[in-house]
């Protein structure tokens, strides 16, 4: 007979939790908030408004994007490859972005990060992908009486 474990510090060192946190995640994540960065950069560069409108307009209808489809609890999250790839083309337009505002040096910063995570994808992608897959399977259904309705 198997004994229980004694208390909570027990069962969480017996289970990994989700999945675990990579390099390539970090750098996505670091560009990410580098992409909002440099939308609003450019926002109050072009728009015709005060600074902290400018912003918002700007970043509020970028957040709900991410929000829904490119986060990593997204409802309508985008499938393996398209995910990488609309994410490394939202990096290279936040790279213009600062290009055209004149941040020549972070814009600099973020080609090469955004480079170097096209990269670590690219490397990975066979790992990504069955990562990607087994997401899919092991994602929870609804089930009981409220996913009958």
């Amino acid at each position: 007979m198997e004994e229980e474990p004694q208390n909570a510090a027990e069962v969480v060192a017996d289970k990994p939790s989700g999945t675990p946190i990579r390099p390539a995640g970090i750098l996505a994540f670091v560009l990410e908030v580098a992409l909002l960065c440099a939308a609003g950069l450019w926002a109050i560069e072009f728009l015709p408004l005060a600074p902290v409108v400018s912003v918002l307009v700007v970043l509020i209808p970028l957040v709900i994007l991410w929000g829904l489809l490119l986060s990593p609890q997204a409802p309508w999250r985008l499938g393996w490859p398209i995910h990488p790839v609309v994410a490394h083309v939202l990096f290279l337009l936040g790279v213009a972005a600062l290009w055209s505002a004149g941040h020549l040096w972070l814009a600099g910063i973020m080609l090469v990060l955004t480079l170097a995570s096209g990269v670590m994808n690219w490397l990975k992608r066979e790992e990504l992908a069955s990562d990607a897959q087994a997401q899919r399977r092991n994602r929870r259904r609804p089930a009981g009486r409220r996913a009958a309705r």
